[in-house]
C-alpha cells in the first residue's frame, strides 16, 4: 500500500526503507521480549502485550470517527 501510493521513481527507495523499519521494529520487539522474559516471566510478558494491543485500541476509534 505505501509503495503504491508512491512516484513510480521513488518506490523502490521507499520499499526499501519500509523493509529496514520493519526489520528493526521486528528485531527491537525481539530483543525486548528477551529482556523482559529474563527479568520477569511470561506472565508479565503476556499481560504487557495484551495491554499494549489494547492501548492501540482509542487510536483506532479516534481514526475511524474523524
Amino acid at each position: 500500500m505505501i509503495t503504491d501510493a508512491a512516484p513510480v521513481d521513488r518506490r523502490a527507495r521507499i520499499q526499501g526503507n519500509v523493509d529496514l523499519c520493519i526489520a528493526l521494529a521486528g528485531s527491537g520487539g525481539g530483543i525486548a521480549s528477551g529482556l523482559v522474559m529474563t527479568a520477569t516471566s511470561y506472565a508479565t510478558l503476556g499481560i504487557t502485550g495484551g495491554l499494549l494491543a489494547l492501548a492501540v485500541i482509542p487510536f483506532v476509534l479516534m481514526r475511524t470517527r474523524t
